[in-house]
Formats: structure tokens, C-alpha cells, sequence
């Protein structure tokens, strides 16, 4: 459910996917094929936590989907292995466009883009202004030695109106300066490079960086809060909703936020 503010924004509640359906997870054959990044999660349990960060994005992308005229353009910045396409279930006419420093891992074949593009993300990104209705920034931005830098050039590529999907780790802010303060000593120490992660980010600092980018929060909210792997308890959609409900009041907590942003029309 949304509501517009008096400045003409879109906002969501924090739990506006508490009631979205998870057959995303537990009827979606691609993620249970062998070759899958995490079949083994998703064979062992019903709805394994380790999927709800792809459950947010494939939920949230059906939904602009609905509300466009046309089939989306959809970039996904740091497609790895192109787990993320293959989580998504097909939109019929969409195409997807994936963007890496390495676009030969293995795998990434499977996903099936309909482009591919090698390119360093400190730099600026080979493509359009204004190319994509949706562009998918997911734990990425945790990586990059300029944040903001590769923030504005994400939001360049996103077309008036269009939808940023941002999810990257989180920490409360007193805890995640810290973490960074050690992170840039053992960059300068050389026993940490650039590739791994090198920020830590707090909501505030993440909701400045995307407003410095011209993009407006409508949604802000964790995955999930505990994130204990293979337990009995990811066989129960009710520990799901529980884990929703607590990642939405405390999204630090559980080490991850997800937010959707747009770009003004």
C-alpha cells in the first residue's frame, strides 16, 4: 500500500510486502535447478532466509512492472553470476541488461541476459541516459571505492519516473563507523583490497547518498533480521512474516537494507 506526501512523493509502509506471496520461493523451478548459486538452501528448506533479499527484488519488480505501459528495461549493476535475473520471474518482453568488472564468471551464461557489459564501476558506466525503467543496485555499493560517484551514474541511466532497487549491508551508525574506520586501516595496511567490502553504511548515510543522486526513498526496510541458515524454523511462512515484521521496525539489526527508490518524473 502506498500514499502520496504533500510534496506529490510515493511512500510505502515499511511492511508493505508482509502480505506479498512467497511462490517466488517455493514454486519457482529456476531456483531449483542444480546449477542454481543456492540450490541446496532452497532443496532443504521451504522458504530459506538466504532468499528473501531476491524475494523483495522479484516482488517489487512485478509490481512496477504492472504499473508501466510497456515490457521494462531492466539493468542489473553487478549481475555476478546472474543470480538475480534467474531469481526473477519471467516478465514477458522485459529485457535485461547486466553490468560487471568480470562477465565471464560461471554461470552467468544461464541467466540468459539480453546484453552484457564489462565495465569498471569507478568509471562512467557504457550506457544511455535515461535507458532503464528499473535498475537494480544490489550489494554492490558496499564494494566500490566512490559510492556516490557510482550512485549518480546508476541514477543517470534511470529514466524520469523510473524505480533504483538499493540493498546493501547495514549497521547502526555508531557501529558501522567503526567497522569502516577499521576497514580503511587494513586498506592502507594492505591486508584488504578494493573489491571487498570497504564501506559500512547506517540508513541516514544511505538515504543522503541516494537524495545527493536526485532519488527520492519510497521504501526503506531489512530482508530479515535473523538469518540462522537451515533451520527447521525456515519451513514456517509464519517465522517468514515474523522476520519481515522485525526487519521493517529494525533493519540494522538484521545487517541488511533494501530500499526502492525513484528517479523524479
Amino acid at each position: 500500500m502506498s500514499n502520496t506526501s504533500s510534496n506529490g512523493r510515493r511512500k510505502y509502509s515499511r511492511f508493505r510486502f508482509v502480505s506479498e506471496p512467497l511462490t517466488s520461493i517455493t514454486d519457482n523451478d529456476e531456483i531449483r535447478k542444480p546449477d542454481f548459486p543456492f540450490a541446496n538452501d532452497v532443496l532443504t528448506r521451504r522458504y530459506p532466509v538466504r532468499a528473501l533479499r531476491y524475494w523483495w527484488l522479484n516482488a517489487a519488480i512485478a509490481e512496477e512492472a504492472t504499473r508501466l505501459p510497456a515490457p521494462p528495461a531492466i539493468a542489473d549493476i553487478g549481475c555476478d553470476t546472474g543470480l538475480i535475473k534467474r531469481f526473477v520471474l519471467p516478465i514477458e518482453g522485459a529485457r535485461w541488461t547486466g553490468l560487471d568488472l568480470d562477465i565471464s564468471r560461471p554461470g552467468v551464461e544461464q541467466a540468459k541476459y539480453d546484453e552484457l557489459h564489462q565495465c569498471d564501476f569507478d568509471k562512467r558506466l557504457p550506457l544511455e541516459d535515461s535507458a532503464f525503467d528499473i535498475v537494480i543496485f544490489s550489494h554492490v555499493l558496499e564494494h566500490l571505492p566512490r559510492p556516490e560517484f557510482t550512485m549518480a551514474e546508476a541514477a543517470r541511466i534511470l529514466k524520469p519516473g523510473g524505480m533504483m532497487l538499493l540493498a546493501t549491508p547495514t549497521a547502526p551508525k555508531m557501529v558501522a563507523k567503526m567497522v569502516e574506520k577499521k576497514f580503511n586501516r587494513q586498506l592502507k595496511e594492505g591486508t584488504r583490497r578494493i573489491g571487498q567490502h570497504i564501506h559500512c553504511f547506517w540508513p541516514a548515510r544511505l538515504r543522503q547518498i541516494a537524495e545527493n543522486a536526485g532519488l527520492e526513498v519510497e521504501f526503506s526496510a531489512g530482508s530479515a533480521v535473523i538469518r540462522k541458515r537451515n533451520s527447521r524454523l525456515e519451513d514456517h511462512a509464519a517465522w517468514i512474516r515474523l522476520n519481515q515484521i522485525a526487519a521493517g521496525l529494525f533493519p540494522s539489526i538484521g545487517r541488511e537494507i533494501c530500499l526502492q527508490l525513484r528517479k523524479p518524473a
